[in-house]
């Protein structure tokens, strides 16, 4: 029977510790040899997410290389890989001062959005690229069972808002039931308020920090938090008083 990427997450949950790098961290990771890198970056790309990948490749900008590109692969905070590719073409440098979610961030996003539709999936594909027209980075996240695409979400990488989604459900199968729980606490980021601030879904229900997961929705719940505290990393690093 398959089981859905939620479950899984959870029995690894104890690895946590060992995972791969998020989107922000290797973006980091470039941005340590050269600040002004980030000004100039084109894409980020991490495939065979469970969640998160194993190696990001971040495109950049450079007019010195050969075809006026230079890829970057990172993995596990270090570059592990540098090239100067060709033939390709990219959409326009990203923004980071608007770039407010990282992929973990995302991965919340997503497996919510799929859990409630009964959409099953074992892997995700990133994509972080310039919006249309200058716009906001996005988030285009592609869904794999296996082999088979089960849906496609693209995510604004500025707010969290889910402008599009396209799901494939298995043949003959009836969509999960929709999660009983409250959207309050999840729509408080988006409402600009600390999700600290608001009252519990349910007393007791959660987990704090530094105790053992009660659930798989504790899980969850513990991982949007941090995605709330990554979110204060990247505007202070991204947009803060240090200079580029």
């Amino acid at each position: 029977m398959k089981v859905h990427l939620l479950a899984l997450c959870t029995l690894l949950a104890p690895l946590a510790a060992h995972a791969a790098d998020t989107a922000y961290t290797a973006l980091r990771v470039v941005g340590k040899k050269d600040r002004t890198t980030l000004n100039r970056v084109l894409e980020v790309r991490g495939r065979n997410g469970t969640p998160q990948p194993d190696v990001w490749k971040i495109t950049v900008e450079e007019p010195q290389a050969r075809g006026g590109l230079r890829e970057y692969e990172v993995q596990r905070g270090r570059v592990i890989a540098q090239r100067t590719p060709t033939g390709r073409s990219y959409g326009g440098v990203m923004n980071f001062g608007q770039l407010n979610l990282d992929s973990d961030g995302v991965f919340t996003i997503v497996n919510q959005e799929t859990q409630e539709q009964g959409i099953v999936f074992s892997r995700l594909e990133y994509l972080l690229k310039a919006g249309t027209g200058g716009g906001a980075p996005v988030w285009q996240v592609d869904l794999f069972d296996g082999s088979r695409s089960t849906g496609r979400m693209v995510i604004a990488a500025d707010s969290g808002a889910v402008l599009d989604r396209s799901f494939q459900s298995d043949a003959g199968r009836a969509p999960e039931p929709r999660s009983t729980r409250s959207r309050t606490d999840d729509d408080a980021y988006y409402a600009g308020r600390d999700r600290e601030d608001l009252p519990p879904v349910s007393n007791g229900r959660y987990s704090e920090r530094g105790e053992k997961f009660r659930s798989v929705e504790d899980f969850f719940h513990r991982l949007g938090k941090r995605f709330e505290r990554r979110s204060d990393q990247l505007k202070k690093f991204f947009v803060g008083d240090e200079p580029r």
